[in-house]
């Protein structure tokens, strides 16, 4: 499918919302939103070890994979999932034309409230309202109806796009999980496609690295253009012990990191964790703040149930958070400066497509706040224009000065105005280093701010 970036209206948002990367705290604290104690220490200490080369528990960066469910995990699944929101709205908004939908028992389920029922058998329900809205349109015509939504639609409760609904502690950890190597992935019940359409603005996971539940798509060469088309038929459905099954069809590894909230997610955790040949870990998210968000379990009112799942943590060494007990914040904070001011400065190139820069050859990135961009590959002068919005970039196109310079500086100058042109979006590491990274969230580059004296 292809992805569509979402509205400025939802740009912003995700800017507020990955501001964490611009704090001064998170040079010395790569998880700032975390409480002090063993839930947050057991985290650190796990990348930690498999991670550092020379460790007893290190493992390769092509096997650190590390799998999180959405709903509840990463972002507030009540006082209903967030797709089944999506849902109604759609089947509100088509019910006129199509009224023979009114007899429909996952319809009729979906305008009672009746999430228990349409969560059944599988998402049973839900699926059949996603076939319905969602049948005979195209990929490109669904992504922008989800993009559509997703900018104008509140939250109930909190009254803010729900796209700010996600959970910073969760923001926190991923690009704390990357920033050692590891590859984060979505593997959730939710909409495969829906997910895909927000997943990179919102979480930094390129599209290819969500994994859900999916229906059956139509091929043809319509008008001289190929076009994909979706249809009635479910093909499979990513909960329960589904989650295992698409981990080893989409990603092909076991992960050694699971982060969950439900009995939905349990077969992920003990596939993760159970008999893994690499050290594992695995996490789940124990809603119990009924005042900044919502205190659910055994009984929750729509989806999140977690019983089975919490019975299983000691047994299997799973770290619980408590919600209220170990997030010193559970929202963004849409006060916050966007993320996009945070790379305005000069930078210096410490490292260049992994290959290492010649000594006291300084290659620099110096960007304004009006997006005009400049620097020196550290033979020529070069200048341009960077688009900046939420956690993405676009640089180009570029102009320079055409002096010749020693055959390895030219070679720099060669892999560094590449890496220009390939960036696509771009976060920071733990020590604050900037890194800037192509398509497939790869890094580039990376650089050092310089300090103006």
């Amino acid at each position: 499918m292809s992805y569509l970036s979402v509205t400025n209206v939802q740009r912003v948002a995700c800017s507020c919302m990955l501001m964490v990367f611009a704090s001064l705290s998170w040079a010395q604290d790569p998880l700032p939103s975390w409480n002090e104690g063993e839930v947050k220490q057991s985290i650190l200490e796990f990348v930690r070890d498999v991670s550092t080369v020379g460790s007893e528990r290190f493992v390769p960066a092509e096997e650190r994979i590390a799998v999180f469910d959405n709903d509840g995990t990463l972002w507030c699944e009540y006082p209903i999932p967030n797709q089944a929101a999506f849902a109604f709205d759609e089947i509100q908004r088509m019910l006129p034309e199509s009224p023979e939908w009114q007899d429909d028992p996952a319809v009729k389920a979906l305008l009672a409230g009746d999430v228990s029922t349409l969560k059944a058998d599988h998402h049973h329900g839900l699926l059949r309202i996603m076939a319905l809205t969602h049948s005979g349109m195209t990929v490109e015509e669904f992504d922008t109806r989800v993009a559509e939504w997703l900018s104008t639609a509140r939250h109930p409760r909190f009254d803010r796009p729900y796209t700010e609904t996600v959970y910073q502690p969760m923001l926190e950890l991923l690009a704390f999980l990357r920033d050692n190597g590891f590859q984060t992935w979505i593997v959730s019940g939710g909409g495969q496609d829906f997910m895909r359409v927000f997943a990179q603005d919102t979480y930094s996971i390129p599209p290819q690295q969500v994994v859900g539940s999916y229906g059956r798509l139509k091929y043809e060469l319509k008008d001289g253009k190929p076009q994909l088309t979706k249809t009635l038929d479910t093909l499979f459905v990513d909960d329960r012990e589904g989650k295992p099954v698409g981990i080893q069809q989409f990603i092909g590894r076991r992960p050694i990191a699971c982060f969950g909230n439900s009995d939905g997610d349990q077969a992920m955790l003990e596939y993760t964790t159970i008999d893994n040949p690499n050290p594992s870990f695995g996490l789940i998210v124990h809603h119990t703040d009924a005042e900044r968000e919502y205190a659910y379990d055994a009984n929750p009112t729509s989806s999140g149930k977690l019983v089975t799942a919490l019975e299983a943590a000691s047994q299997n060494a799973w770290t619980i958070v408590d919600m209220q007990r170990d997030w010193k914040q559970v929202f963004t904070d849409s006060n916050h400066m966007s993320l996009s001011q945070t790379i305005i400065g000069k930078w210096l190139a410490e490292d260049i497509d992994a290959k290492g820069i010649v000594d006291n050859a300084q290659s620099t990135l110096e960007l304004a706040a009006d997006g005009s961009l400049s620097g020196s590959t550290s033979v020529n002068r070069y200048s341009g224009k960077a688009t900046i919005e939420a956690a993405r970039i676009q640089i180009g196109p570029l102009a320079s000065t055409r002096r010749a310079g020693p055959p390895a500086l030219m070679e720099q100058e060669r892999r560094f105005l590449q890496a220009l042109e390939k960036t696509a979006s771009y976060a920071f590491t733990e020590n604050g280093m900037l890194q800037l990274l192509d398509s497939n969230g790869q890094v580039l580059a990376r650089f050092s701010r310089v300090v103006a004296d």
